[in-house]
């Protein structure tokens, strides 16, 4: 069956007679069904954004694809709105409320119509503030196709993916499921044991799961003879103890993924990183050198809601990785973009990687900050990870060259991170503002 709109795509996912949570999506008296009717008297039209307010699980999936089948843009998004990168397109669209309530559009709203998109996602902000990223019908295919191809999903498959869908890597692993004849078990996650049983019990075929997610899974006790068919954890690093630990708690290793917000995922594999998906070419580094990865995509990324830049080709990750010649990619750093001190731009990179040599440092994370009592006024801070002491950190500062910026030092355990594993950026400013306080 060849997609050509945001209808088709749900056309092929009803056809396969798929479960989300064990039950048919458009069964007799479904919300699915009333969901749509809704929507159309709330007069959602070809290419409308709606905005999916707060919804978890199963009621995410159904609202999407009810959107979907009147041909709009379903936008997944927290409650309250997300504050400034929300634009008055967004705050005045149509909404579907946590219980599936539909609130019309404001009066008079109207903005264009997108043709090609087909949702839209919120950027973690793990380095930067959050953007607002449009994702295209052809994008949606190849995510997808990389899925099904990378954990060989088929019809029969149960797929549980407890993390959050509202984020694009839980929400793409749900659809490209569907869109394979998978039934998905899309239940939040509260309880390690509860998803265990799952899977020791033959529930559930196919494991998602981030990182953090995934280290209180091997700490269950089995109850039950099954054995997961596969399971994979993206949206974080996965290291060689947690795969052994995973693969001794429920006998298969963890396959690795990788992508971003705007792409969708791009990398799948058993090591590192993984390797490209079908329809992802890596531009750079070329196997055997290190640097940023670029990639090239098949399916055109149309940047951000309100850009009118054209849908590009090539998408620098921000990731600085190496390339092994047997093609596995794995990860070294992130590229920091230059910080503005004050109105002037420092070279804080040197900072970050004079921090990062210090023995017990595994993560930093630099950030400008205005002083509460005094905001035209910034000051630079660097959230360190790990057992290294400060006096030790400002030593190796103290040794840096010249014109190294020197940030106020805050040390920690663990850097706060997202519940897909991901550097929790707001966490971070209220530790660094809790810290300032008690100064």
């Amino acid at each position: 069956m060849t997609l050509r709109s945001r209808q088709d795509l749900v056309t092929r996912i009803l056809a396969s007679n798929v479960q989300v949570n064990g039950e048919r999506i458009n069964g007799a008296g479904s919300s699915f069904d009333n969901l749509c009717d809704c929507l159309d008297r709330a007069g959602v039209r070809f290419g409308d954004i709606v905005v999916l307010s707060g919804l978890q699980g199963r009621d995410l999936v159904v609202a999407a694809l009810a959107v979907w089948q009147l041909n709009a843009v379903p936008m997944p998004a927290p409650e309250p709105p997300p504050g400034e990168q929300a634009t008055q397109a967004l705050l005045s669209a149509c909404r579907v409320t946590k219980d599936l309530s539909v609130l019309p559009a404001a009066p008079g709203h109207r903005a264009d119509p997108l043709d090609s998109t087909a949702v839209i996602h919120m950027s973690s902000g793990s380095t930067d503030r959050p953007k607002v990223a449009r994702r295209g019908l052809k994008s949606v295919l190849m995510d997808a196709e990389g899925y099904r191809a990378g954990l060989s999903l088929a019809p029969g498959d149960c797929v549980a993916v407890p993390v959050p869908l509202m984020h694009s890597f839980g929400w793409g692993i749900a659809v490209g499921a569907l869109l394979s004849g998978c039934d998905i078990d899309v239940t939040p996650f509260v309880r390690a044991g509860t998803l265990a049983r799952k899977a020791d019990s033959g529930a559930v075929s196919v494991l998602a799961l981030t990182p953090p997610v995934a280290r209180l899974l091997v700490k269950t006790q089995r109850q039950g003879e099954s054995v997961p068919r596969a399971a994979m954890a993206g949206a974080g690093p996965v290291s060689d103890e947690l795969d052994g630990a995973f693969q001794k708690r429920f006998g298969v290793p963890l396959l690795r993924g990788y992508g971003s917000t705007e792409t969708g995922g791009t990398l799948f594999g058993d090591r590192g990183m993984g390797m490209p998906v079908p329809g992802v070419d890596i531009v750079e580094p070329l196997p055997g050198e290190r640097g940023e990865l670029v990639l090239r995509l098949a399916a055109p990324i149309e940047g951000y809601l309100g850009d009118d830049q054209e849908p590009l080709r090539e998408w620098r990750t921000g990731d600085v990785v190496r390339h092994g010649t047997d093609g596995c990619i794995n990860f070294e750093e992130r590229v920091r973009g230059p910080l503005r001190l004050n109105g002037r731009f420092i070279r804080a990179d040197i900072t970050e990687q004079v921090l990062r040599s210090v023995p017990g440092v595994t993560d930093v994370f630099l950030l400008v900050l205005s002083r509460s009592d005094s905001p035209e006024t910034e000051d630079l801070y660097s959230v360190v990870e790990g057992t290294a002491s400060e006096e030790d950190l400002l030593a190796a500062l103290a040794a840096a060259p010249a014109q190294t910026p020197i940030p106020r030092i805050v040390v920690c355990d663990r850097l706060p991170r997202t519940t897909v594993g991901k550097r929790d950026r707001g966490a971070l400013i209220e530790t660094v503002r809790k810290v300032s306080r008690c100064e």
